[in-house]
């Protein structure tokens, strides 16, 4: 019979539960297999009024199941507001925690229930207790995104700057979740802007890598420094511009940001030499290359042009010179714009650049030029463009016209043609080839 009591309790039946207890036939504290009473049940369902005769039948409000679960922390988990503060009025027992040490005051504020923190505030509830993992209930209310608790809990004290164990603060964590409303109410409770993590990540960076340019304007405007680095030595400008992020870039640039900013040199001879020896065997120059010779992605001198370039975003190479950036500025290692491109086999980026003045014969500090690394990499296109722009190389390129010919067999595409055509024109207009040579080939692409 106690069982069908528990039943009743939970499927909210209160005549036959009342029914019960007048005939004397159930034990209100009765507990199943898992421990629990029915009002742990009752509560957990949200019904009130039989949670209000089993108390006043003797239930133990505070009587803790095999996980040491009470009625209370039930009506809470379940977002049950009536139920939660009729316990909390009648006296029940507060202090209670979950496995993970989240408190009832963590649990409802992530879940939303701002009359309940506000009674457990009332009751003198420590407001920033933390769990095992060093979360406070502001914590929590930020990551679920729960303002009017976030404006409660600061109202009352809680600290906005306290740190979990990943050394994230309230206004990191917002910064996460992308969410305006909460990341101004910590700003207007003066939150650290320039605050970083355990991966010296700021909140700026944070949006940065999500292209959030609306929580980027905010940060900036109000103070959030672009150059702070995170442990692989990106800061949120070279950030935005590595990932081709042009309305953050241009963002910044209308803050105060030079266009020709360069990364501090590290004054190095060693290192130079090395990244240099890198860069002729890598595969990769994009961000994801992972340099780390200087314990940091960019090299000393770098701009975001040469990022831009390393990272293959000709729209953001586009988007930079419009901006009137200077498209022969060097690194450290002496390298252009211009080297990279050719190094990464970025034809129309090396096109680009050549066609707004960059200088196809500048060298680097061991005196290579663009055309030396298209030649190092094999990029025989590029190594055609750059003569035909008046570059002059140490190896001699003894037929310029040989890449542009197709392959002599029938599976030659019309495409492939074209694409030769196109580009043995670029050097007769170029001066590179006379009259006769471009019939010559021509003859030789149509031919197959």
């Amino acid at each position: 019979m106690s069982m069908s009591f528990i039943i009743a309790c939970e499927s909210g039946k209160r005549k036959i539960a009342e029914i019960l207890i007048q005939n004397k036939e159930v034990d209100v504290n009765y507990t199943d297999e898992k421990g629990r009473t029915a009002l742990h049940y009752a509560v957990h369902q949200g019904y009130l009024d039989i949670a209000k005769t089993l108390i006043n039948e003797g239930a133990d409000q505070d009587y803790e199941d095999h996980n040491g679960e009470t009625a209370l922390y039930f009506a809470c988990l379940q977002k049950q507001k009536q139920t939660a503060l009729f316990l909390i009025e009648n006296g029940a027992r507060t202090t209670i925690n979950t496995n993970q040490g989240n408190s009832l005051l963590h649990l409802s504020a992530q879940n939303g229930q701002i009359e309940i923190v506000q009674k457990l505030v009332e009751n003198g509830f420590e407001i920033d207790l933390e769990n095992k993992e060093a979360i406070t209930p502001l914590q929590l209310a930020v990551a679920y995104k729960n303002r009017e608790i976030v404006k409660f809990l600061l109202s009352k004290g809680a600290d906005v700057e306290k740190t979990n164990k990943n050394g994230d603060t309230p206004l990191l964590i917002a910064a996460r979740t992308e969410n305006k409303p909460i990341i101004e109410v910590l700003l207007e409770n003066n939150a650290q802007i320039n605050a970083v993590n355990h991966n010296n990540q700021s909140p700026l960076l944070i949006v940065c890598e999500r292209n959030n340019r609306l929580l980027a304007k905010l940060l900036i405007e109000n103070g959030a420094d672009i150059f702070v680095e995170n442990q692989d030595g990106l800061s949120p400008i070279w950030y935005a511009c590595a990932k081709n992020q042009k309305e953050i870039v241009g963002l910044f640039l209308e803050n105060g940001l030079d266009i020709n900013y360069a990364k501090p040199t590290t004054e190095n001879a060693d290192l130079v030499s090395n990244y240099l020896d890198w860069v002729e065997c890598a595969t990769s120059l994009d961000l994801d290359s992972n340099y780390t010779l200087n314990n940091t992605y960019a090299f000393g001198g770098e701009t975001l042009l040469q990022l831009a370039v390393k990272n293959g975003h000709l729209s953001m190479v586009k988007f930079l010179v419009d901006k009137g950036i200077d498209v022969n500025i060097e690194d450290e290692s002496s390298n252009t714009a211009l080297h990279f491109a050719a190094l990464n086999g970025k034809k129309d980026i090396v096109k680009f650049l050549l066609e707004n003045n960059a200088n196809p014969n500048a060298e680097n500090s061991k005196n290579q030029k663009a055309i030396d690394y298209s030649n190092i990499k094999g990029y025989n296109e590029i190594t055609v463009l750059l003569l035909a722009f008046g570059s002059t190389s140490k190896t001699e390129v003894k037929n310029p016209t040989a890449v542009l010919v197709p392959p002599s067999n029938e599976s030659s595409s019309i495409g492939d043609k074209k694409k030769a055509l196109f580009d043995l024109k670029e050097l007769f207009d170029a001066g590179i080839l006379n009259t006769a040579e471009f019939e010559t080939e021509k003859k030789k692409i149509l031919n197959g």
